[in-house]
């Protein structure tokens, strides 16, 4: 072959090469943290792109540092891995800060034993630093700050958030996705697509939640309505079965997932309401929405889930009890097949001592 082939071969691969490297953008995201032990794992959730992990770092001398790549820039949550073992204050949430990934030097500071702090997002870039504004400014202002971040084209990538905290007014909503640029819109077409899915299901929610008002139907004491699922042995369980078997006299249907922080914060409330109620006839049916099989098995069982653990992938369930946000808690009295109880975080130990002294 002769050389000035070579060459050009070799000119092509290298052109290719940094082709392939443009695709992906890097930063590096670093800060300090305090209220999370030295030796913590942390890792940064990719909220537009199904929650994926983009990147895991740990704590060092209350500092992390990560060096994350990404096609575009996107909206992440920075999680502690294990948070009932992480937190110097037990009563925190595995969930400590969002911000945008974006090219360039991101400083995130944490203070886990502030919750307020968790809604500060981040400085150093142009997203964050106008997402840092809004977030900490007064209720009063912070309108003014959505629209103006939307309206400069270097910030305008914030409609998509700021449409889904609008999204109680579809309408709005919508108006606000709108001032996306065909480019950019584009670019997050699979996760707009989501976003307007899930706020369809809100309205066919909310709207059966009012028919129900205006008819006058209570929602409490209606009847269970029956689900099955594969269990962490991979045996399908009804709970049907549960609520029927002679042993059980109330059961607690819970919606969560290994994701969410306030599930995870939930956790050890039932275990000792599950400790205590247990032998008195209470028996627990977890229905997790998580997607990834494997991390949902190692989840019930390092944590010590001893009680019926089902994982509902397709959301069916979540439907048909009306659930929009989670965790979503549910009492049955086993002996009716009534729901006595529906909310997020209701005070099952209060409930039960009444009802199973």
């Amino acid at each position: 072959m002769k050389k000035s082939h070579i060459i050009s071969i070799l000119s092509v691969l290298a052109i290719s090469l940094v082709g392939c490297k443009s695709q992906s953008e890097s930063c590096t995201v670093k800060g300090s943290v305090q209220g999370v032990k030295d030796g913590a794992e942390l890792e940064l959730q990719d909220a537009w792109n199904k929650f994926k992990v983009v990147a895991t770092a740990t704590v060092e001398n209350g500092t992390f540092e990560f060096h994350p790549r990404f096609k575009a820039p996107t909206h992440v949550y920075l999680y502690a891995v294990d948070p009932k073992d992480v937190y110097a204050n037990p009563l925190d949430w595995g969930q400590l800060k969002d911000f945008f990934l974006e090219p360039g030097t991101i400083i995130v500071d944490v203070h886990a034993d502030d919750e307020e702090d968790m809604y500060t997002g981040a400085t150093g870039t142009v997203l964050n630093d106008a997402y840092h504004r809004i977030q900490t400014a007064d209720d009063d202002a912070k309108e003014a700050l959505w629209e103006e971040a939307v309206r400069d084209g270097r910030t305008s990538l914030l409609a998509i958030e700021y449409a889904d905290n609008e999204s109680g007014d579809l309408t709005r909503a919508s108006e606000i996705l709108n001032r996306l640029s065909p480019d950019q819109a584009k670019g997050y077409k699979k996760y707009i697509a989501s976003m307007k899915k899930r706020w369809a299901r809100r309205a066919k929610t909310e709207e059966r939640r009012k028919n129900a008002a205006e008819e006058g139907v209570n929602l409490l004491h209606q009847q269970y309505i029956d689900m099955e699922y594969p269990d962490v042995d991979d045996n399908r369980i009804s709970l049907s079965s549960i609520v029927a078997n002679p042993a059980n006299r109330y059961v607690i249907l819970d919606f969560w997932a290994t994701w969410c922080g306030p599930c995870v914060q939930s956790i050890p409330m039932l275990k000792d309401v599950y400790a205590r109620y247990h032998d008195k006839g209470l028996e627990i049916y977890s229905v997790s929405l998580d997607s990834k099989t494997k991390e949902w098995k190692t989840f019930v069982s390092e944590n010590g889930m001893t009680w019926v653990n089902v994982l509902g992938k397709d959301g069916k369930a979540g439907r048909n009890y009306g659930v929009e946000f989670i965790p979503a808690v549910f009492l049955i009295d086993c002996k009716t097949g009534e729901i006595l109880v529906n909310d997020a975080h209701p005070d099952l130990d209060s409930i039960l001592s009444d009802l199973l002294p």
